[in-house]
This record gives structure tokens, C-alpha cells and sequence, in this order.
């Protein structure tokens, strides 16, 4: 089986040479391991071996060793439409480009500039229930709209600021309104006048109507993630570091409209409804995976000396977190990133149903890879190889 070959895409590409013979798809087979488990929406007890599932790769994009010719530097977030159409967004250099369930380029949504349907800063690109494409550009709190068959700009909406709190990020399009993080910024104005580190490192997830207003719900409140911030006393200038296996909270919008979040320290995710009412919680006891001295070595080491003085001066996790992103499937099951051991190759993936007495299973695949879309039978995924740009995966799921 060989994928339609992409064809160039005019913006935010970095391209290779052509190359004369069509590439053998890699039919890669990850054999998945399903374990029938009894547990109760707070910790999984009991599990033993049910029937495999297998993955099998059909299609990589951008893959320059196979001679691909749309290659990708950054990838900040994946999306799939109804019609198994990719989304793939790269924030620097900014581009959002479609690709077709075969692997074949489609067109860019949008380009970089500041003109009608154009943007300077983008996160991430959301496919909406009737397959609209929504570009979320932070900084300006905009979300530009686009057909979802031809793919050009329809709208923008413009999302106020809720006094100090600001509005960081988009989780989902609804038919009704939009599900968007706002929270307080990381340095806040003193009553003297002076910049101090904001010490509620929470933020809440609000429902935000669609002429950009507010609704009244809070859906949730999340833990920001680790980070060390810091104001320098003489100047007063600002700093962001980075907490060595930091924890953060993970989030996945799932079937029926249900917000699943949780922070990566446990293998606990809350199910939460639009409305903010608590659904249930997903619990799993793990095994803690320790920080080698090698590798708290490797993550502790800079040259700039402010950053060692302020990681040192905190107390250093001793284990990674219990898990490092999940994703939920068009079935509501959980699929979660363990943390790995040093040296390891493969990751494994806990599946986790949040119904009582339902199976769980688990998956091995390379530490590079993440899956960010499972539906209809696929999964779709970004891998990020040491010394090479990253790669769109997409893989058939038997069970």
C-alpha cells in the first residue's frame, strides 16, 4: 500500500530534494496487550490478560530520510476532522496545513500576516462539530474561523480579558460556545508599583459564548504547570525557568462533550461536564519511575549561573511524573503516556475506561511518539526524534 505522495505546500515549509521512486510504507505492527480490569471509579484493583490489539503504521508525514518534500520544524497540536482530514499546526514558522486521510497536502489555512484571516501568533488549529476550522491567536485573544470544505476565512471573535485574568488557551469548539483556560499572568503589579511573582499558579476553564462573552460556569480549575519565576531585585527583571521534570496538568476533550483533566504527578483524571458537574474520576495506582543521577544531571546542567542558582535553591523531584500526556478515544477510553525508565526505548500506554468493571489495556510505542486524535479506528500521532524534525504518524487500530 503506498499513500498519495503530499504535494508542496506554499508557506512554512522547509523542502528537500525530489526524489524519483515512490516510498514503501512503513508497516510498522505495535501489538497492544488489553488487560480485562475490575475497579471502581477511584483506583484500578484487579487485571489479567484479555485479547491484543494491534496498531499498524499506514502513513508518516515528513519524513525526510523516506524523501518526503513537506517537512515540518514545529508541531504544536494535531487535529482530524469527520473525513479524516489533518490538521497539523506549527508555530514557528506559523502554518496551519490540511492534509487528506491519505497523506496527500490539501491547502493552508490561513497564512502569517495581519490582514483578513491572516495571524502573527498561533497555538493551536480546532476542528468544530460541523468541521470548522478554528485558529486560536494568543496574545491578541482571537479566533479566526474557516469553511470547512474549502477552507477560507469566514470570521473572527474576540475574547475579552476578565480583568487581571487572562485568556491563555483554546480546548474545544462545542455547537454553542467555545471552552478556553484564563487565569492570572505569571507577574503581577504590586500596590507600590513593583512587579511580584503571582503565587495562585490556578486557572480556571470557562465556557465562552459565541459573540465572546462569558458564560457562568466554571468548568474547572487546573494546577498550572511547574515553573520557576523569579524578579531579579537590583533590575527588576523577569525570568522563567524550568522546573527539571516538572509536573503539569494534562487535558483531552472526550466523547459527549466531557472535559477529562488531570495533573501528572498521579494517575488520577476527573470527568467533567460543560456545565462544571464532576462525572467521575479515573484512578491507577503505578510503580514510581526514579530520576537517574545521570539524567537530573543532564536536565540541572546550564551555564547561565541565575538558572542554577534558582534550581538549586529548590528541592529536586526524586521520581518522574506517573504519566506524560493521555489522550481520550471516540469510545471515552484514556489512553496514557507512562513515564519510562532511563535508557528506555518504547513507552507504554495505560488504556483506561472510565466506567466501572470496563477493560484497560496497555500499548508499547517509541518514547518519541505521542498520540494526540484516536477515532474511528485510527490514532494519530506526532513523533520527535533527537536531531530530526517532527513526524505526523497515523495508525490503523484491530482489535
Amino acid at each position: 500500500m503506498h499513500p498519495t505522495q503530499p504535494a508542496h505546500r506554499p508557506q512554512g515549509v522547509a523542502l528537500s530534494s525530489e526524489y524519483t521512486e515512490r516510498r514503501t510504507l512503513l508497516a510498522a505492527t505495535v501489538c497492544v496487550t488489553l488487560l480485562a480490569a475490575c475497579y471502581n471509579t477511584e483506583t484500578a484493583r484487579e487485571y489479567s490478560e484479555f485479547s491484543p490489539v494491534n496498531l499498524t503504521e499506514l502513513l508518516r508525514l515528513g519524513d525526510e530520510s523516506a524523501g518526503d518534500t513537506i517537512l515540518f520544524a514545529t508541531i504544536s497540536h494535531l487535529s482530524v476532522n469527520s473525513r479524516g482530514e489533518i490538521f497539523v499546526t506549527e508555530p514557528r514558522p506559523l502554518a496551519v496545513s490540511a492534509f487528506g486521510p491519505d497523506g496527500t497536502y490539501l491547502a493552508a489555512i490561513g497564512t502569517e500576516g495581519q490582514g483578513p484571516g491572516e495571524y502573527r501568533y498561533i497555538s493551536k488549529a480546532v476542528v468544530g462539530p460541523a468541521d470548522s476550522v478554528y485558529v486560536f491567536e494568543h496574545l491578541l485573544n482571537r479566533l479566526l474561523i474557516y469553511d470547512p470544505h474549502d477552507y477560507m476565512f469566514v470570521r473572527h471573535a474576540h475574547i475579552e480579558d476578565e480583568g487581571q485574568k487572562q485568556v491563555s488557551s483554546l480546548i474545544g469548539v462545542f455547537e454553542d460556545s467555545w471552552l478556553m483556560t484564563i487565569g492570572l499572568p505569571p507577574f503581577l503589579e504590586s500596590d507600590d508599583g513593583s512587579t511580584v511573582v503571582n503565587e495562585d499558579d490556578h486557572y480556571e476553564v470557562r465556557k465562552v459564548n459565541l459573540d465572546g462573552s462569558y458564560g457562568p460556569e466554571v468548568v474547572a480549575i487546573m494546577q498550572a504547570p511547574e515553573m520557576i519565576y523569579n524578579v531579579e531585585e537590583k533590575t527588576g527583571s523577569l525570568h522563567f525557568v524550568n522546573v527539571p521534570f516538572a509536573r503539569h496538568t494534562s487535558y483531552a476533550v472526550g466523547p459527549n462533550n466531557l472535559l477529562y483533566y488531570g495533573w501528572n504527578d498521579s494517575i488520577r483524571i476527573a470527568v467533567t461536564s460543560l456545565n462544571g458537574s464532576v462525572q467521575g474520576t479515573i484512578s491507577y495506582d503505578h510503580d514510581p519511575v526514579p530520576i537517574s543521577d545521570a539524567e537530573m544531571e543532564k536536565a540541572q546542567y546550564r551555564e547561565d549561573e541565575l538558572f542554577q542558582k534558582l534550581v538549586d535553591a529548590r528541592e529536586p523531584h526524586k521520581t518522574k511524573p506517573a504519566f506524560q500526556t493521555f489522550v481520550v478515544d471516540d469510545a471515552g477510553r484514556v489512553w496514557v503516556k507512562l513515564s519510562s525508565a532511563e535508557g528506555t526505548t518504547d513507552a507504554n500506554w495505560l488504556i483506561l475506561d472510565r466506567r466501572p468493571s470496563e477493560a484497560v489495556g496497555m500499548a508499547s510505542l517509541p518514547v518519541a511518539a505521542d498520540l494526540k486524535v484516536i477515532r474511528e479506528g485510527r490514532a494519530y500521532g506526532v513523533e520527535q526524534q533527537d536531531g530530526s524534525g517532527p513526524v505526523v504518524l497515523v495508525y490503523e487500530i484491530q482489535e
